[in-house]
């Protein structure tokens, strides 16, 4: 069965940000800060270290069935 996380999806914002939320969790960092995105998700950390946190919780959890997904 394929899941949402695997097709494409762009999220844009009004200031021109845009994230590809498609694919696996990782980290990225942008002009404002730092993000966990993927799985169709895109969750503001602190940093580096908070994000890679996150995504080994994540993924820990089974991931597939996140509660929140598009």
């Amino acid at each position: 069965m394929a899941t949402n996380h695997d097709r494409p999806f762009r999220l844009r914002f009004s200031d021109g940000m845009e994230f590809d939320l498609s694919g696996d969790l990782r980290v990225v960092h942008r002009r404002d800060g730092w993000y966990v995105v993927g799985r169709g998700m895109l969750i503001p950390v602190a940093d580096r270290e908070e994000g890679d946190r996150t995504v080994a919780e994540m993924n820990n959890r089974g991931g597939d069935n996140d509660a929140l997904r598009t």
